[in-house]
């Protein structure tokens, strides 16, 4: 099968030839440059590693690495990342660890007196990170509005012309030149307009105030969506989006407030999407999502990450007996709170092949890791991990 084939078939819960494979497809199913550039090392594979992501310091997988690896998805990225960084050109900067790598060419982080970094947007500090961190943290979750102001007051931007074109070239480039699913987003999401603090006291004690804002919102949430399919068409093969709405223990809000306040909404930008495009719809929310999850299939989920197996509710047999002919799993293929950076290469490869066998029967498994690998994980345990999928992953599964 070709990649393209190989995902789809998956998703449609038909068994491919193999365990379709992800890494980079998103940006809550990628890796961070540290890793990233010590297995193109190990692999033999030149150049540069360019920071896509500055808020989580998340590295371009491209597609010499994709190649050599047998990874089946591409991603269509935005021209203006968050911290409005722009990717169209790069610059040199050298990373706490010494690592030399391409940012975004205007990445101008500015030291402060503890040594901390900070980027500015609009004259405002939009992001921090502090000496002990290698992430860029958005500075939203300390935002405190007291009083809250008119729901009017917040900017609900569309996508603009520019970064539209940027994105039409990359989705027609990458679908006409390469056999891979290819996956996009328009960015905005529903979200918040501060801190998760504020947006959760606020949905408790007022929350009509909420409604009002998504009200808003999800007009323009659609709006965004007509101009994004205007653009890229049938070049993608599968929408993400991602909001958290879950902590590893429980819901941030009760099921019950997340089905009456929260998936309404996504639903209707989730019909629009079904009835006016071919795209497959991937949601990702971490934690304990597992109260909610026939709730995002009636809202037209077909796609769940990144399947916190760890958190409460989430085991993965029970989750493929329940849901596994209506939802694909892309993801839960490893911890990476634990298996994957301390684990030992035959634990890794241990997991790997026991993921497989939990999520792969009949289809509707992608394997990726638990979101994106993080720092701490060796190059070797990443491409242990490979391995392993390569091994354990074919079909007619035999574990």
């Amino acid at each position: 099968m070709t990649s393209r084939e190989r995902v789809l078939a998956a998703v449609n819960h038909q068994e491919p030839d193999r365990v379709p494979l992800d890494l980079g497809g998103t940006r809550c199913t990628s890796i961070n440059p540290k890793t990233y550039a010590g297995a193109k090392e190990l692999l033999g594979i030149p150049g540069p590693t360019r920071v896509l992501d500055v808020w989580q310091m998340l590295a371009w997988v491209e597609q010499p690495f994709v190649e050599k690896v047998g990874i089946d998805t591409l991603t269509v990225p935005r021209l203006v990342q968050d911290f409005g960084m722009r990717i169209d050109a790069w610059k040199p900067w050298t990373m706490d660890d010494g690592l030399q790598v391409l940012m975004p060419h205007n990445f101008e982080p500015v030291r402060e007196e503890d040594g901390s970094l900070c980027l500015f947007l609009n004259g405002e500090k939009v992001a921090q990170k502090v000496p002990s961190s290698p992430y860029f943290d958005r500075l939203i979750e300390l935002k405190r509005y007291d009083p809250l102001p008119p729901v009017e007051y917040f900017e609900m931007p569309l996508i603009s012309d520019e970064d539209l074109e940027f994105r039409k070239d990359w989705a027609k480039a990458l679908h006409a030149e390469t056999d891979k699913a290819i996956l996009g987003s328009l960015g905005p999401i529903l979200g918040r307009w501060g801190s998760y603090q504020e947006w959760m006291l606020t949905i408790a004690l007022d929350p009509g105030y909420v409604i009002e804002y998504y009200e808003r919102k999800i007009e323009n949430l659609l709006e965004n969506a007509r101009r994004y399919y205007q653009a890229v068409g049938d070049n993608i093969d599968i929408f993400w989006i991602m909001e958290d709405f879950a902590t590893q223990t429980a819901m941030m809000i009760s099921p019950e407030m997340f089905n009456e306040m929260v998936a309404p909404y996504y639903g209707r930008l989730y019909e629009w999407i079904h009835a006016n495009t071919p795209w497959k719809i991937f949601y990702h929310c971490c934690g304990a999502v597992y109260p909610v999850i026939q709730t995002l299939i009636d809202i037209g989920v077909e796609i769940l990450n990144p399947v916190q197996t760890s958190a409460a509710g989430m085991e993965p047999e029970k989750l493929k007996d329940e849901f596994g002919d209506r939802l694909t799993f892309w993801g839960g293929g490893i911890e990476t709170q634990s298996v994957l950076p301390f684990g030992t290469v035959e634990e890794i490869k241990a997991q790997v092949k026991e993921r497989i066998a939990a999520f792969g029967k009949g289809g509707g498994f992608v394997f990726n890791p638990i979101h994106n690998v993080q720092v701490d994980v060796p190059a070797e345990s990443l491409l242990a991990m490979l391995e392993a999928v390569k091994e354990y992953g074919s079909y007619p599964l035999k574990y």
